[in-house]
């Protein structure tokens, strides 16, 4: 084309440019520079396939149109307009990016007539962006978005789209950031985006969208750098929220907060001082309280005998050589107390020289004693009595257990339960496992087998609590990139949670170590879930006092209550609570979901949709679609942001035991339970659903 030509060409946009109304938005202002330059239709797959093949020849047009009119505020906007539909594509963003097309868009924010629009284009591609295009941003958009708060405060949508976009980046580089670069937080200025997102809170009517992103960074920064003490009040003062996956955003973040300098849990106990202590007469209180729930039924009872009974066990052997009764013996010890198999030696004293010596030839097959649990196993499988097919398996879990090697004892007890679905100590072995999932559904199947010891039972109740509380938190906050779509699982998860810790309050031996951790979960979901909860706590003053209990309990055996994550957090609430929900109060009670301006419907209508959504299909029969398909933070509604119950709840948890997920099958007869898998479907058949189990109409 000649110059003639181009200069044309460019008057002609110029005056078309000129034509349209300010009033109208860009918009138009991008279609037409898109029709100007012979742009692909933008939002058809079909056009964004034409721009990928004509990439660097559209590109070269655009970036050159750019610089010639650098003094036209409104074609560099609409160019800019441009890039930003184009970062919809993954594979045209990366291009974009590595054009440095963003050296352009960062100027037009100090453009008064061009701000909302850079902040729009931002917004856009940090919401289709990659982990990398979110971590470059941080760097370079951080800064000046901050400043767009500062200096256009009375500014609602700059002041939303910055905070979008601040969200968006900051979040994206401490979470999966932090990978790829451990340091990357000293390199960003988390503290005053802390400051100017919480300020941002304290405006009138701030909008859910802001809120929602506003609260995901604030509570994921809280691991990152020293929260200013209000936006701690506002985390804690967010448990009492009315929308849940504010609720769980904070109550993740103020777990986070606690991690760095927390101590880890106590995993072992010396068994000498539960020994003392089942002989000694313990403090005045203490034994008021175990003597009301059964002095022979508590834990360190219970140990001192067990522990009386292993060392009897192992005397006999030495003089009856009986592998078989000994494996017998040690299957049902094992299966009485958490700290069952001590390990320890034959010893026998020298006659030359009086001194206590190990590894004397006594005729056994082993000298150290946990090396008796395989080979008791072996001599019991050498039976070949099928009843006692589980002794043996209790044995060889109990000794991969104490050897570290927990992945080896679930194996064992997964093709245990395939043989013996009623097989107590196999599923609580399951729960140990590092997969969430599986050991929640093991807790939860486990307890419902009708044969099992007290211990056994707690231990996967307890089990249950830890695990269900974990993933809930982690579904809630997690669903915020989901959609929303998750959170009535999120929910079940922390309902399940916190009914185990009840049970577990109500029945477990008050002396059971495990006895603080279940309090501190249950004291932080009775605040985060309960209806009413006053900032004096009264409604959990009980839960208080047995948590002091459990501590002295804890004092007494000798272990000073570790500083643990979960502890910390229990008492930051706990503490701040009532000047939390002063300082933020007002705030926190006007925060809504999205729908809840929709008239909200009836639990049958709630049921009803619930149920649909999980069968992913429409109410009116129609395809559901991609349940992925919205975005996070309030770009897509959620069908269920919704105020709770427990029938809402139970949709998701499996009719037999009990489990949340959001996999579970109908019952194809009536078509209202639902279970984990065939196996729990079978239990339940057999032992009450074959009663009650009507066809649908």
């Amino acid at each position: 084309m000649s110059s003639g030509a181009t200069s044309d060409s460019d008057s002609q946009l110029d005056a078309s440019i000129a034509s349209i109304d300010n009033v109208l938005g860009w918009g138009p202002v991008v279609n037409l520079l898109c029709k100007h330059f012979n742009i692909p239709d933008l939002s058809r797959s079909s056009g964004l396939k034409k721009i990928h093949a004509n990439f660097d020849t559209i590109y070269r047009k655009l970036e050159k149109a750019y610089r010639r009119n650098a003094a036209d505020e409104r074609i560099k906007g609409g160019i800019v307009g441009i890039y930003a539909r184009m970062c919809t594509d993954v594979l045209l963003r990366n291009k974009l990016f590595k054009k440095g097309f963003i050296s352009q868009l960062i100027p037009l924010i100090e453009i008064p007539s061009c701000r909302n629009l850079a902040l729009q284009s931002l917004t856009t591609i940090t919401h289709h962006g990659g982990l990398e295009v979110r971590m470059e941003l941080a760097k370079t958009t951080t800064r000046p978005l901050l400043q767009v708060i500062k200096d256009f405060p009375d500014d609602r949508n700059a002041v939303r789209l910055a905070i979008i976009t601040i969200s968006h980046c900051l979040s994206a580089c401490l979470t999966d950031g932090t990978e790829k670069n451990p340091h990357i937080a000293e390199s960003l200025p988390l503290l005053e985006a802390v400051a100017a997102l919480t300020d941002a809170l304290r405006q009138p009517n701030p909008g859910y969208e802001l809120v929602q992103h506003a609260i995901e960074f604030l509570a994921v920064s809280s691991q990152h750098c020293k929260l200013p003490q209000s936006t701690i009040n506002l985390l804690v003062a967010g448990l009492r929220c009315k929308d849940w996956v504010f609720r769980a955003t904070c109550l993740g973040g103020l777990v986070r907060m606690h991690a760095q300098g927390a101590q880890d849990d106590q995993r072992s106990m010396d068994p000498n001082a539960v020994m003392r202590c089942g002989s000694q007469t313990p403090p005045s209180r203490l034994h008021d309280i175990m003597r009301e729930y059964g002095m022979e039924k508590c834990e360190t009872r219970i140990t001192l005998k067990t522990s009386m009974d292993y060392q009897k066990a192992m005397t006999d052997v030495v003089r009856d050589y009986d592998m078989y009764g000994l494996g017998k013996k040690l299957a049902e010890i094992i299966l009485r107390t958490e700290f069952s198999i001590a390990d320890g030696y034959f010893q026998f004293e020298n006659p030359a020289t009086g001194a206590r010596e190990t590894g004397t030839d006594i005729g056994l097959p082993f000298n150290r004693w946990i090396d008796a649990l395989p080979l008791c196993a072996k001599a019991i499988r050498t039976k070949r009595v099928p009843a006692e097919a589980d002794m043996a398996d209790i044995l060889d879990m109990k000794s991969l257990v104490m050897r570290q090697r927990v992945g080896d004892a679930v194996k064992i007890a997964n093709i245990a339960i395939k043989r013996n679905p009623d097989f107590a100590y196999a599923y609580y072995i399951v729960t140990l496992s590092a997969d969430r999932v599986a050991g929640l559904m093991a807790a939860k199947k486990g307890m419902k087998c009708t044969q099992m010891t007290p211990f056994v039972r707690f231990q996967m109740m307890q089990r249950a609590v830890e695990m269900a509380g974990d993933y809930g938190i982690q579904i809630l906050h997690g669903s915020a990139s989901e959609g929303d779509e998750k959170w009535a699982e999120g929910v079940a998860f922390l309902v399940s949670a916190l009914e185990d810790s009840k049970s577990y309050m109500a029945q477990a031996p008050p002396d059971n170590r495990h006895h603080k951790n279940v309090l501190y979960w249950n004291i932080l979901l009775r605040i985060a879930m309960e209806e009413h909860i006053s900032g004096d706590l009264h409604e959990i003053e009980g839960s208080l006092r047995k948590l002091k209990t459990a501590e002295e309990f804890s004092k007494w055996m000798g272990v000073v209550p570790p500083k643990t994550q979960l502890r910390n957090t229990q008492q930051t609430v706990v503490k701040l609570l009532p000047a939390a929900l002063d300082e933020w109060i007002g705030f926190i009670s006007t925060v809504r979901t999205e729908n809840e301006a929709l008239e909200t419907p009836n639990a049958e209508k709630i049921e009803q949709d619930l149920a649909a959504w999980m069968e992913h299909m429409d109410i009116d029969g129609g395809s559901g679609g991609d349940i992925h398909a919205n975005h996070h933070h309030g770009h897509g509604k959620s069908t269920f942001a919704l105020p709770f119950s427990s029938k809402l709840a139970e949709l998701y948890r499996c009719s037999w035991c009990g489990n949340p997920s959001a996999a579970l099958r109908k019952c194809s007869g009536c078509g209202k339970t639902r279970y984990c898998d065939g196996a729990c479907q079978k239990q339940h058949w057999k032992k009450e659903h074959k009663q009650q189990c009507k066809p649908k109409d």
